[in-house]
């Protein structure tokens, strides 16, 4: 399945038989939006801006309107349909489909398919702020030296993000879920925690419209009414996932509203769950072995902490602490934390340090790191806005090796290189972001110049 970006407001468009471009300003609805934080500016693009859905209204001039003296006369487009729409997703708040980079448009005096989109409008800012608190974003499977933020790039599958309206307010009084019940023990540490997560919450949200949290097992995907008969291997799974998870039965869900089902080849926990048992477990050193085993029994003890408990707080992500006033309001703060994906996401995250460290990871083979941060897709998770969350594991890891160095205990130099090497090759994806490419460069320096390494 090719990827391609939604559009969204602020997009700039042109149109063949114009001169200058135009921005699309999105009137058609105001309550679903894209790549936009405080949900106030990024409104999602529809086939329903229709008309002069424009900035300025014009592309100048109109090569297709002549006049008898000579010259063109002004453009004033007016937009009939749009073609090359996202058809497998239909917005509730003007039953409009969401447009592609890749739509284009007719227009009364242009014909078919004249106006164009140049620039779909999703942009990444990283600014002072972003850097400051980008340790609250983290993908720490992605590689133990170098734990790459989790939140990937915009993908036009799974990346709508709906504001609170009266309709949410709505809804949540209509919601009659009781509190997440204790995971049972013989589950924990086992990929299997996940599904259970997904399902139980599944079943207590069974009357309203409740999504669960994607980091469990993937997001919800409508099979009736919405997205219908799917090939198997391009929706619902990606090809390692299919050899990976074998026969995986995906449940059907009856809600009032339609008929749902997970999508785990989108997930985070279930997923490198999985590959991370069956694919690199065997690869490890008994060491190795130890770690992963304690780690993800870790990783979902910390989250029964938060969900159930509510007591969880990060002992070395201060920044996650801090953003939500922890331990002042924990209890507020975890209450329905399901129902508040991004929220969710942020704190199952800000676990990953805690159970990586505390399950021994400084002191496995060098191997064994190189191992790990060679399982996940980086297609899919590698690329991210922030490296922050990474500095709280580098730091531990590096006072690590200057402990061994001092010991006289010095690992192979190959190895050390070669770990380095990995974390500039990531480094490359991110070069568009010069600010953090630059911070990030001047820790690794730390790397490049161990004492063993003279």
């Amino acid at each position: 399945m090719s990827e391609k970006k939604l559009v969204c407001h602020g997009a700039q468009c042109t149109c063949k038989f114009g001169d200058a471009p135009d921005t699309l300003v999105v009137s058609s609805q105001q309550k679903v939006y894209i790549n936009d934080t405080a949900g106030s500016q990024k409104l999602v693009a529809t086939n329903k801006e229709l008309g002069a859905p424009f900035q300025v209204k014009t592309f100048g001039q109109c090569k297709n309107q002549p006049l008898p003296s000579g010259g063109f006369n002004l453009c004033t487009p007016t937009l009939t349909t749009w073609q090359g729409f996202f058809e497998k997703t239909q917005l509730k708040s003007n039953q409009g489909y969401p447009l592609l980079e890749d739509s284009k448009a007719t227009c009364v005096y242009g014909g078919a398919s004249c106006v164009e989109i140049m620039f779909h409008g999703q942009v990444a800012e990283p600014s002072v702020q972003n850097l400051d608190n980008a340790d609250a974003e983290v993908i720490n499977q992605i590689m133990p030296l170098v734990f790459i933020n989790a939140i990937k790039a915009p993908n036009p599958y799974d990346t709508i993000a709906v504001s609170t309206t009266d309709d949410d307010q709505e809804e949540e009084q209509k919601c009659k879920a009781i509190s997440p019940p204790a995971a049972p023990s013989r589950i924990i540490g086992t990929c299997q925690y996940y599904k259970w997560r997904f399902n139980n919450f599944m079943e207590r949200h069974d009357t309203c419209k409740h999504d669960p949290p994607d980091y469990y097992y993937g997001p919800l995907r409508e099979i009736e009414g919405g997205l219908g008969v799917l090939d198997a291997i391009n929706e619902w799974w990606t090809p390692s996932l299919e050899k990976e998870m074998g026969n995986e039965k995906l449940v059907e869900y009856k809600r009032p509203h339609g008929v749902f089902r997970g999508v785990p080849s989108k997930s985070y926990g279930y997923k490198y769950c999985v590959r991370f048992t069956s694919v690199l477990m065997p690869e490890l050193s008994p060491e190795g072995k130890i770690w992963l085993k304690l780690a993800k029994k870790l990783l979902q003890e910390y989250i029964e902490l938060g969900i159930v408990d509510k007591i969880y707080t990060s002992v070395r992500n201060k920044s996650y602490n801090k953003r939500y006033n922890l331990p002042e309001k924990l209890k507020t703060f975890y209450s329905k934390i399901e129902e508040r994906n991004d929220e969710f996401r942020d704190f199952a995250f800000a676990t990953h340090p805690d159970a990586y460290l505390d399950a021994g990871l400084t002191g496995i083979p060098i191997s064994d790191k190189i191992k790990v941060s060679l399982t996940p897709d980086f297609k899919e998770w590698g690329s991210e806005k922030t490296w922050e969350q990474a500095m709280l594991v580098m730091e531990e890891q590096i006072n690590d090796w200057y402990k061994q160095a001092e010991a006289g205990l010095k690992e192979a130099q190959e190895d050390i290189e070669q770990a380095v090497a990995q974390a500039e090759g990531y480094l490359e994806l991110f070069k568009d972001s010069l600010d953090l490419w630059e911070k990030i460069n001047r820790q690794l320096d730390k790397y490049r110049n161990m004492p063993w390494s003279k």
